[in-house]
C-alpha cells in the first residue's frame, strides 16, 4: 500500500477527533455567549465584567479545561495512529497541543464577555472552532510534513497563531484595564503562543521556555508603552500584534538558525514599520 493513502487513512479518525474538539468548542461559546447578552448590564468601568458574573466565568474555566484535555488527547490520538502505520512522529519533550485551544478559547471568552453582543452568536463559536481546529490541524501538517510541504505547514501555523495572538491581544485592550491587570495578562497571551511558535525551532525545551519568557516581557512593556497612546478599539490590538510578530519571528529565527541574520531584521523591521504606519493612519 502507497504511503500516502496509509497515512490519509490514518488521518481520517485523527481530523474527525479534532473536528469534534472544534465542534464542542464552539458549543461551549455558544453558551456562554448566551450568558453573556442574558444578563443585564451593569456600569463597572471594565466592559468584560458588565454582564457577566460567577456562573459566566465558572463555566468559561471549565470549558477551557476541557477543550485543553481533548485537544492533547486528539494529537495524542494522531502519534498514535501514525506509529502504528510505520510512521512514529518525533517524541515532544512535554505536552503542547494545548496552548494554542486555551490561548484561543481564553482570547475569545473575554472578547464575548466584552462586546456581549447578539453578533458573538456567530462570531464567537467560529473563532472557538478556527483556533482549536486550525491549531490541531497546523501541527499535524508540520509533524507530518516532508521537505517539499515544510514551508506549506510553517504558514498555516503561523497564520493561526497570529489570529489567535490578535483576538486575545485585542480582548485585553479593548477592556482598558489597569496596567495591574492588562500587562499580566498579555504577557500570559504571548507567552503561550510565543512557545507554541518555538515548537518549530531546533532548541531545547529550557531555552523555548526561556525565550518565551523574554518575549512575553517585552510584550508587557509594549503593553505599558501603548497605555500611554490615546488609541481606541481595534487599533490597539493592531498594534500589539505588530510588536508580536516582531519578537515572535526573533525569536522563531534565532532558534532556527541560532542567529538572527540581517536579512530577518530587515525583514521584521520594514514588515513592522508598514503595519505601524498604516494603523497610526487608520486610526
Amino acid at each position: 500500500m502507497p504511503v500516502g493513502s496509509s497515512m490519509e487513512r490514518a488521518r481520517q479518525p485523527v481530523y474527525g477527533q479534532g473536528i469534534v474538539v472544534s465542534l464542542v468548542a464552539a458549543a461551549f461559546l455558544l453558551v456562554l455567549a448566551i450568558l453573556a447578552v442574558r444578563e443585564q448590564e451593569t456600569v463597572t468601568g471594565i466592559p468584560a465584567t458588565e454582564t457577566t458574573g460567577p456562573l459566566y466565568w465558572g463555566l468559561a474555566i471549565l470549558f477551557t479545561a476541557a477543550i485543553a484535555i481533548g485537544a492533547q488527547f486528539s494529537e495524542l490520538s494522531a502519534a498514535k495512529s501514525a506509529a502504528a502505520l510505520g510512521h512514529p512522529r518525533e517524541p515532544r519533550e512535554f505536552p503542547t497541543a494545548w496552548i494554542v485551544p486555551v490561548a484561543g478559547m481564553a482570547g475569545t471568552i473575554l472578547l464575548v464577555a466584552t462586546l456581549h453582543n447578539t453578533a458573538m452568536f456567530v462570531l464567537g463559536p467560529l473563532l472557538a472552532f478556527f483556533s482549536v481546529g486550525g491549531s490541531l490541524l497546523a501541527r499535524d501538517l508540520i509533524d507530518d510534513a516532508t521537505d517539499s510541504t515544510y514551508r506549506t505547514a510553517s504558514a498555516v501555523h503561523t497564520v493561526v497563531i497570529h489570529i489567535v495572538a490578535f483576538v486575545a491581544l485585542s480582548a485585553v485592550y479593548l477592556n482598558k484595564m489597569s496596567l495591574w491587570a492588562g500587562v499580566p495578562l498579555v504577557a500570559v497571551f504571548s507567552f503561550l503562543l510565543i512557545l507554541e511558535s518555538l515548537e518549530r525551532g531546533s532548541a531545547a525545551p529550557r531555552i523555548r521556555i526561556g525565550y518565551a519568557a523574554l518575549g512575553a516581557y517585552l510584550m508587557a512593556l509594549s503593553m505599558v508603552f501603548l497605555n500611554w497612546w490615546q488609541t481606541y478599539g481595534y487599533t490597539g490590538g493592531g498594534v500589539l500584534l505588530v510588536c508580536f510578530y516582531i519578537v515572535a519571528g526573533v525569536l522563531l529565527a534565532h532558534t532556527q538558525r541560532g542567529v538572527v541574520r540581517m536579512k530577518d531584521l530587515i525583514e521584521f523591521a520594514v514588515v513592522g514599520a508598514i503595519a505601524m504606519a498604516i494603523l497610526i493612519v487608520t486610526m
